[in-house]
């Protein structure tokens, strides 16, 4: 039996810096993903060995790099949320600034015709995001906020996987879906069908979610990352390696829950 690595444990291969996450609903395959401080993360089944992952990580070493410079140049600045008036929310790709008041209980969102001011960014603040509650505290306006955010998410999402219906394979699917907070990937498929998508992707624009919505409808069909799962991509969205990188940007997003 071969000697597997402890859960977690990180490794640096070749100067790129690796954290292995194991789990008993991986089989065979090895994954590759990011989080939100740009560290490679290794998704493994529980008994692959060291050399098994470094040969991964050498193998992509090129892509690697190339993925972690642009999340280094081009990723959204975006601190962590303190729930207060004045600060800015994403939605949908755009800034709003959070305003909380006492009062009833209620969220609404207000779109502006005008800019506010610039950001980080450079991009303008087109709106705002009314948070009016009994106790203004900021535990209990982000506990409002986060359910606000996944009522957001389950709609738009929905409407996204409807724009897809039209895909060959999408009337054997069972539409088995849901939304939950991940912190180191967009979406996610499993074996059975079930689809995931986390709840922050409602954050960035309508057209990254559509390629997070389509990557996973392609695992329908090829549960894993061949060739034949990249051509499909491409047969159904030419530009999906552009929308990519443009999604690296918000990986930021996923430092909080």
């Amino acid at each position: 039996m071969p000697q597997a690595l402890a859960p977690n444990e990180r490794l640096t291969v070749d100067a790129i810096e690796v954290e292995v996450r194991r789990s008993r609903r991986r089989r065979t395959r090895i994954g590759l993903a990011f989080d939100p401080a740009g560290r490679v993360i290794l998704e493994a089944p529980l008994d692959a060995t060291t050399k098994e992952l470094r040969a991964v990580v050498v193998e992509h070493g090129r892509w690697l790099r190339a993925r972690l410079a642009v999340l280094k140049e081009q990723a959204v600045c975006l601190s962590m949320p303190t729930y207060v008036s004045g600060e800015l929310l994403q939605y949908l790709g755009e800034a709003y600034e959070l305003v909380v008041e006492a009062g009833p209980r209620r969220v609404s969102r207000r779109q502006k015709t005008t800019q506010l001011r610039l950001f980080s960014d450079v991009r303008g603040v087109v709106g705002t995001i009314t948070v009016r509650l009994p106790d203004t505290d900021p535990v209990q306006v982000k506990r409002t906020l986060d359910r606000w955010y996944r009522q957001e998410a389950e709609l738009r999402f929905a409407e996204r996987i409807n724009e897809f219906r039209s895909l060959p394979w999408m009337r054997k699917w069972s539409r088995d879906w849901g939304v939950r907070f991940m912190r180191s990937q967009w979406g996610s498929c499993a074996t059975t069908g079930r689809i995931v998508l986390n709840t922050h992707l409602v954050k960035v624009p309508e057209r990254l979610i559509d390629y997070v919505v389509l990557h996973e409808l392609c695992h329908l069909v090829h549960h894993d990352h061949s060739y034949r799962f990249y051509a499909l991509m491409r047969a159904h969205m030419p530009d999906w390696e552009a929308r990519r990188l443009e999604l690296d940007a918000y990986l930021p997003l996923l430092a909080y829950d």
